[in-house]
């Protein structure tokens, strides 16, 4: 079983990305020198810098996290590991296994969920809204996406083709 992990490139990428916001608030902090002769364009990129820092530098250290401890995404026999979270479905659960593009996003692996376990999987994963329909894995940011979409399918129809009823 192999897992793919996320990418090296793409931990990089939102690590620096934070770096430079959190230096772009900083120097326009720095340029300031009195908080009451701001003006709301000011606060307002401000704002939206500290904002932008922390969701990079939360998504970049989380991969960076979920690379060292080698959580990825995976699959056995049974079940199948969803997400960098461990957070995993059975086999049976899922209706079927889909490749889609989404313009500025690229392509994802979407995992559809079939309608009579939904509730089931929302309470085992404590998903505390809506029905879980589907779950996206983004290519960007795994390892090998081609393969790892690939080798999942196989495995999926591999799986269909010893329950079919």
């Amino acid at each position: 079983m192999e897992k793919y992990l996320p990418k090296n490139v793409c931990i990089l990428f939102l690590l620096l990305g934070g770096f430079v916001t959190v230096l772009g608030v900083l120097t326009q902090v720095s340029h300031e020198t009195q908080a009451g002769s701001w003006s709301w364009r000011e606060i307002v990129m401000v704002v939206v810098g500290i904002v932008v820092y922390f969701t990079f530098a939360f998504t970049g250290f989380y991969f960076l996290i979920t690379r060292i401890k080698k959580r990825g995404i995976a699959w056995t026999k049974r079940r199948v590991s969803i997400d960098f979270s461990n957070h995993e479905l059975y086999w049976h659960e899922i209706e079927s296994i889909v490749l889609k593009k989404y313009p500025g996003i690229g392509k994802v692996t979407t995992i559809v969920t079939k309608p009579e376990y939904r509730d089931e999987i929302q309470q085992r994963l404590e998903k505390r809204k809506s029905a879980v329909e589907s779950f996206d894995i983004l290519w960007i940011a795994v390892q090998k996406p081609n393969i790892m979409h690939q080798e999942m399918m196989k495995a999926f129809k591999q799986f269909e083709n010893l329950h079919r009823v």
